[in-house]
C-alpha cells in the first residue's frame, strides 16, 4: 500500500536498519566503487554530473523503485556561526562541522549494508563537496563515487549573500518582511525564489539513478524543497520542513523517515 501524502517520521537508526535498508543484497556495483577504497588527497577534483531534461512526476519517477535516497546536509561553517547568509557563497566546515560529517558517515556505514552500491552526490559548493570527502572517507568509498550534482546546489540568495539578517534590514528596509509575506514566490535581489529552487528539485528526484543507494549532500533550503517534492507536500508544508545539521533523511517508498546523527562537540 502507497504511504499517505507527507508521510514523515523519527527513526532510531537500528529500526530503520533492520526494517530493510541492511538486509538488501544488491545485484550490483555501483560503477565498479570499492568499499574498502580510501580516498587519496582531498583536494582532488570529484566528478560532475549534469542536468537533466525537465521531469514527469510519474510514480515510479518519484519513489525510484525500491532505490533509496539519503539526504544529509553539509556541515556547520564559520558563516553558519555567525548566522550569515550563505547562498552561493562559501566559508569552510568548522571543527564542529567536521565532527558532524564523520557523525553522518558512521550512521550511514551501518545504515547501508552494500557500501559498493552507494554513490555520493554533492552541490558543488565547498562546504558541501568538504563534507562528501569526509563522508566517502568515514563510509569506505573511493573518491570516484562522488559525483558534483549542479541541481543540489543551495537557494541563490543574491544581494543577501554574506550578511547577518541586521545587516539585510539596515542594507534593504522591509525587504525581509516582504519576503515572509511571500516567501514561496519572493524572488531576493539577484537570487532566486523558492518556487524556482523547487522546481530544481523536482528535477534532481526525477534525474536516472544507477545506484541503489544515493547519498546527496546538500543544503538546508534545497532538502526541504526536495522533502516536499518527494512526499507531496503542500508549499506551506514545504516551507514548515527543516534540515538541522544533525539530522539525515531517508526518501524510500514514498516515506521520508529522520534519522539523528549527533555529533560530539570536538576538543
Amino acid at each position: 500500500m502507497r504511504p499517505e501524502r507527507g508521510s514523515f517520521r523519527s527513526v532510531n537508526v537500528d529500526d530503520l536498519c533492520l526494517g530493510g535498508h541492511r538486509q538488501w543484497r544488491p545485484g550490483f556495483s555501483c560503477e565498479g566503487h570499492r568499499r574498502h577504497g580510501r580516498p587519496g588527497d582531498a583536494a582532488r577534483t570529484v566528478r560532475s554530473r549534469g542536468s537533466v531534461a525537465q521531469p514527469s512526476r510519474t510514480d515510479g519517477e518519484k519513489s525510484g523503485g525500491h532505490r533509496v535516497i539519503y539526504l544529509v546536509r553539509h556541515g556547520e561553517t564559520t558563516w553558519n556561526r555567525t548566522g550569515r547568509q550563505q547562498g552561493h557563497h562559501d566559508s569552510p566546515l568548522t571543527d564542529m562541522g567536521i565532527e558532524q560529517a564523520r557523525a553522518a558517515g558512521r550512521v550511514l556505514r551501518y545504515a547501508i549494508r552494500e557500501i559498493q552500491a552507494a554513490c555520493i552526490e554533492t552541490s558543488p559548493l565547498g562546504r558541501a563537496r568538504q563534507t562528501a570527502l569526509i563522508l566517502a572517507e568515514v563510509i569506505g568509498l573511493d573518491l570516484d563515487a562522488v559525483v558534483v550534482a549542479p541541481l543540489l546546489v543551495e537557494h541563490h540568495l543574491g544581494d543577501w549573500e554574506g550578511l547577518t539578517r541586521v545587516e539585510i534590514e539596515a542594507r534593504y528596509p522591509g525587504a525581509r518582511q516582504e519576503r515572509e509575506a511571500h516567501k514561496w514566490d519572493y524572488v531576493v535581489p539577484g537570487g532566486e525564489s523558492y518556487a524556482r529552487v523547487a522546481a530544481r528539485a523536482r528535477q534532481w528526484l526525477a534525474s536516472p539513478r544507477h545506484a541503489e543507494v544515493t547519498i546527496a549532500v546538500t543544503h538546508e533550503m534545497i532538502s526541504r524543497t526536495i522533502q516536499a517534492a518527494y512526499a507531496e507536500l503542500t508549499v506551506d508544508e514545504a516551507l514548515a520542513r527543516s534540515h538541522r545539521q544533525d539530522r539525515i533523511y531517508c526518501l524510500h517508498a514514498g516515506r521520508v523517515d529522520e534519522i539523528s546523527c549527533r555529533a560530539q562537540p570536538p576538543g
